[in-house]
């Protein structure tokens, strides 16, 4: 494919991508396979799209932060937690069998799906929780940490976390987790850049395209509001596990 229309499609397919990624997450379940589709080997792929979530995380966080959607309390310690799993997580990339660690994360989705059905407050209203969740919630988030440190595509399992565990709504924990992430996501670029595995050219035009789906995205979450958010998050929840599972 003429690299010119290569860069012009990564730009759109960023647009997509975090345009899904900032109202439900998993926006990396389609950036990392197209750039994959390109002809990158998939660890440049999966390091390549770190640079691309770069501006989806730059666009939304003020969207955000203006919506007054961010909840501070826990900004703090998931940063902490994110600079330590994106480490981590980014190191693993170079030796780990990550598609074996993928499988299990798309059965646990599936797992944590009813759940989403059975609590129907669950993401739409804030809920109060105790000290044992929220321990168990943080060592969920650490792990959670790690494998978006050298994986990404891990949405899904976030906004469960935090909407189950720390009792935010799912807008929220969308808005709640991209500080964190951003600063994990700086951390695992720097490590993928010193080792070589990053393409610059790929990586600005889908960082281009993401920072404006993203905000388009951000935008229509607010917007529509936490049921809407909670509809639409299912539908994708749904088609990434089978696209991680089948495909």
């Amino acid at each position: 494919m003429p690299e010119i229309f290569t860069l012009i499609t990564v730009f759109l397919i960023g647009i997509a991508a975090s345009y899904i990624g900032a109202i439900a997450g998993g926006g990396g379940l389609i950036s990392i396979p197209f750039l994959i589709f390109t002809g990158l080997p998939p660890h440049v792929a999966i390091a390549t799209n770190k640079l691309g979530a770069l501006g989806l995380n730059i666009a939304v966080i003020p969207k955000f932060w203006k919506e007054k959607q961010i909840v501070w309390k826990y900004v703090l310690p998931f940063t902490i937690i994110g600079i330590f799993g994106a480490f981590i997580g980014a190191s693993l990339l170079i030796q780990i069998n990550k598609d074996a660690i993928t499988k299990v994360v798309g059965i646990l989705i599936l797992l944590l799906l009813p759940l989403f059905f059975l609590k129907k407050e669950l993401g739409t209203k804030r809920i109060k929780v105790g000290k044992v969740k929220l321990f168990f919630g943080y060592i969920a988030y650490t792990l959670l940490m790690i494998f978006g440190g050298f994986f990404g595509a891990a949405g899904a399992i976030r906004s469960f976390i935090l909407m189950y565990f720390f009792g935010v709504t799912i807008i929220e924990s969308n808005a709640t987790h991209r500080i964190p992430w951003l600063i994990g996501t700086i951390i695992a670029l720097s490590v993928f850049m010193y080792n070589g595995i990053v393409n610059y050219s790929s990586g600005i035009a889908l960082c281009l395209g993401m920072a404006i789906g993203g905000y388009l995205g951000a935008h229509t979450a607010v917007k529509k509001g936490n049921q809407w958010v909670k509809a639409f998050f299912t539908v994708i929840v749904i088609i990434s596990a089978i696209k991680i599972l089948f495909f």
